[in-house]
């Protein structure tokens, strides 16, 4: 039952760095938890407004991914939409 806990707060500890990261950096964004689509530990929607680009902020959610998962060893899977 420890081990678990410790997962999840290991989870917790990554999603809310992450999260943190995204919302300091991009004004106007939303994340919530999704369900999970293959191996990841959790999955996340990232709503974002039109005036921002896609692409640079799936570029900038992987880059933050690979440090949750160095950090942590956990996998975050983002998905960016728009609103």
């Amino acid at each position: 039952m420890a081990q678990v806990a410790l997962v999840d707060r290991r989870l917790a500890e990554a999603v809310s760095g992450f999260a943190d990261y995204l919302h300091h950096r991009y004004s106007g964004i939303r994340i919530k938890s999704v369900s999970n689509c293959e191996d990841e530990d959790i999955a996340l929607e990232i709503t974002i407004p039109g005036n921002l680009s896609a692409d640079e902020v799936l570029e900038t959610c992987h880059a933050e991914c690979i440090k949750a998962e160095d950090d942590y060893d956990l996998f975050i899977l983002p998905h960016v939409v728009y609103e």
